[in-house]
């Protein structure tokens, strides 16, 4: 069996499901101990509220040519799930596509940048799927840097991605006055003032269901309500009500200009609004020097030009958007989440080959 595979093999039988600290820490233990290059550089960071980060690395310091990011939770999923199978080039297993099958490729390719004149790190979080705090406190605390990341957590082997959204989750709020269902004029509906609210809101942007308006790319700015509460019973006029908004930006409405289109509709119907979680939104140029260098390597490699594509979601390399080039291409296979979680074998063997061909071409002094 090939190196590789075996590596693959060894990571999805942990069930690193993020949260699961004694298995995130099976599964750090193992990258230390036995999957990490001879003579790598190992760092584990550990903050408050975050689970661990790993930086393995050949060379000491903080900034880098190339850093890779990945993480190595997961989500939940039934035990059998972390019995891995292969069949006809696949490997079925939790975690296979997204994204332990990366991993093993980017520390493959620290292993070729050992001792070669590249600075070449490889990131490793363990709490992608929740919060990404691990990422979030090394950002703020270490001040690590790097001219290109190749993130393997998106795209796949024929479809480079070069743009992902900014996501941004609103807490609503509607005060109103409580009365008797049956006299609404002596109150004041809290339910109403909200709905009035995010209808207000909605005015700018489209709104999507299946079955109905479909965007013609999805590069568009969305705005979905995810949750609705007022805490009262069915009598009586609700004085409270809350909602959950999940906003994905493109580059054409920033965070300010988003708060500016909060404002408006809150004070119009006497809501106020809180962000509770804000990242960053990735807007690459797939023309630029070490993004086109990448796709003509790609497209010797799989015989193949690639295909550009963007993302809805996001991930634990966009904490780098304003310092860096971010490649987002990584290997093929298909329901990642799912019980029918796979990754081609094939695919990981020549996104290795991909980044080594990068490595070479950037100590030549091509990129």
């Amino acid at each position: 069996m090939k190196p590789l595979v075996e590596n693959i093999l060894k990571l999805v039988q942990i069930p690193s499901i993020s949260g699961d600290k004694a298995q995130i820490r099976r599964v750090v233990d193992l990258v230390k101990n036995e999957l990490a290059p001879q003579g790598a550089i190992i760092r584990e960071f550990d903050f408050e509220g975050a689970d661990p980060v790993l930086l393995l690395a050949n060379c000491p310091g903080e900034r880098f040519d190339i850093l890779t990011v990945g993480h190595l939770d997961v989500v939940p999923a039934a035990q059998k799930l972390f019995v891995p199978k292969t069949e006809n080039g696949r490997l079925y297993a939790r975690g296979a596509l997204d994204m332990k099958s990366s991993v093993v490729v980017n520390l493959a390719a620290l292993a070729y940048a050992m001792n070669k004149n590249i600075r070449f790190g490889v990131l490793i979080t363990t709490d992608e799927e929740t919060s990404s705090n691990g990422i979030k406190a090394l950002v703020k605390n270490q001040p690590i840097e790097a001219r290109i990341v190749f993130d393997t957590d998106a795209g796949s082997l024929d479809t480079l991605c070069d743009k992902a959204k900014h996501p941004v989750t609103v807490k609503i709020n509607a005060v109103g006055e409580n009365a008797h269902s049956s006299r609404p004029w002596d109150g004041i509906n809290a339910v109403t003032r909200l709905t009035d609210c995010l209808t207000e809101l909605e005015k700018n942007f489209t709104r999507f269901e299946k079955g109905q308006t479909r965007p013609e790319s999805i590069w568009v700015d969305t705005m979905v309500v995810t949750a609705f509460n007022s805490p009262t019973t069915y009598n009586m006029v609700p004085a409270q009500a809350e909602a959950l908004v999940n906003f994905r930006l493109t580059e054409k409405i920033s965070l300010p200009q988003l708060e500016q289109k909060l404002r408006k509709s809150t004070r119009q119907f006497g809501c106020d609004y809180e962000i509770l979680l804000c990242s960053r939104g990735v807007y690459m140029d797939a023309d630029c020097p070490e993004i086109a260098a990448y796709r003509e390597i790609a497209a010797q490699t799989i015989g193949r030009p690639l295909k550009i594509s963007q993302m809805c979601g996001g991930t634990d390399a966009r904490m780098f958007s304003d310092r860096s080039v971010i490649v987002m291409h990584s290997v093929n296979g298909e329901n990642a989440h799912g019980d029918l979680e796979y990754v081609e074998l094939d695919s990981v063997e020549q996104l290795l080959e991909i980044e080594k061909k990068y490595i070479d071409a950037f100590i030549a002094g091509k990129i």
